[in-house]
C-alpha cells in the first residue's frame, strides 16, 4: 500500500462522466492539447475558449480522485464569455503517462499554468483556479506555490474541499496506522496561510466523504491569512454530484463574472 500509494490516491477513472453543456456552449470550441513533461511523460489535457474573441483570463481545473477531465468543456459553457478553461489529467489517468504524487502532480500544475498562460498570451495575473475534492489540495498547493513566487493566482474556487488528505484518511481505522508514511498530505491549510485573494468555497448538502468541518477549518484559515471567502452550501447534493450540478456550474460562474 506504501508503495502503491500514489495511484491508489488518485485513482482510476472508469469512465468519463459528462454533464449539462452550459448556456454559452455554442460559442466555444474545444480542443485536446498534451503537455511534455521531464523523463517523457505527456499528460492528456483538454482547452475550451471563446469562439469569437480572445480570451482575457484562464481557468485552470484540477479533478477529484477518478476524475477524467474530458468533461470539462461541459463546465466551460458556465463559464464568462471572457473566460478560457484548461484541465489536464494527472499522470496515469487517461491517457497521461507517468506515476503520480503531490511532488510531481503539483509541478505539472505549475507547468500546466504557465503553458496554458503563454499559450493564450496572458499575464499571471489573468489566471484563476478551481479544483473538486482531490483536486483542492493540488489547486491550493500550486496557489501558494505561485503566492511565493509574487505570482499569486487571482481566485481560487474550491468544491467540497479537503483540509489535508491525511485528515481524510485518519477518519478510516483501516487507513490510520498508514498515514504517518503518506507521501502526498495536500495539506490545504498550511497552503491557506500564502495567500490572500478571493476565494470560493462550494460545499454539498451531504458529505461522507469530506465532512463539512474539515472544509470550514480551512475556511477559517484562508480567512485569517487575508483571503475574502464566499462560502456556498448547495441543497440536494453530494460529495460526488455536486461539481456537475447546473447550480454549482452556475455558481461559478457568476461568481467568476462578479
Amino acid at each position: 500500500l506504501v508503495l502503491l500509494q500514489g495511484k491508489l490516491l488518485f485513482g482510476r477513472p472508469w469512465f468519463i462522466r459528462r454533464t449539462d453543456p452550459g448556456p454559452t456552449a455554442a460559442r466555444r470550441r474545444s480542443e485536446a492539447v498534451w503537455l511534455e513533461r521531464p523523463g517523457g511523460v505527456r499528460l492528456q489535457g483538454w482547452l475550451t475558449q471563446p469562439l469569437d474573441r480572445p480570451p482575457r483570463r484562464l481557468l485552470l481545473w484540477f479533478g477529484g480522485r477518478n476524475e477524467h477531465v474530458a468533461w470539462t468543456p461541459d463546465l466551460a459553457g458556465w463559464l464568462p464569455d471572457d473566460c478560457a478553461l484548461l484541465a489536464f489529467n494527472y499522470r496515469s489517468l487517461g491517457e497521461s503517462g507517468g506515476w503520480p504524487s503531490e511532488a510531481a502532480c503539483v509541478a505539472d500544475a505549475e507547468a500546466a499554468a504557465d503553458w496554458g498562460l503563454n499559450h493564450l498570451a496572458l499575464p499571471p495575473a489573468a489566471l484563476h483556479l478551481a479544483g473538486r475534492s482531490l483536486g483542492t489540495g493540488v489547486a491550493m498547493q500550486l496557489a501558494a506555490r505561485l503566492a511565493a513566487a509574487d505570482r499569486a493566482p487571482a481566485s481560487v474556487a474550491l468544491i467540497t474541499p479537503l483540509k489535508s488528505l491525511r485528515a481524510v484518511l485518519e477518519r478510516n481505522p483501516l487507513l490510520l496506522p498508514l498515514t504517518p508514511l503518506l507521501r502526498s498530505p495536500l495539506d490545504s491549510v498550511a497552503a491557506a496561510r500564502a495567500l490572500n485573494c478571493e476565494v470560493l468555497v462550494l460545499l454539498a448538502d451531504s458529505d461522507n466523504q469530506v465532512p463539512h468541518a474539515h472544509s470550514l477549518s480551512l475556511v477559517e484559515a484562508l480567512r485569517a491569512a487575508g483571503s475574502a471567502v464566499t462560502v456556498q452550501r448547495l441543497p440536494g447534493t453530494n460529495h460526488r454530484s455536486l461539481a456537475r450540478t447546473p447550480a454549482a456550474m452556475r455558481q461559478l460562474g457568476g461568481w467568476l463574472e462578479g
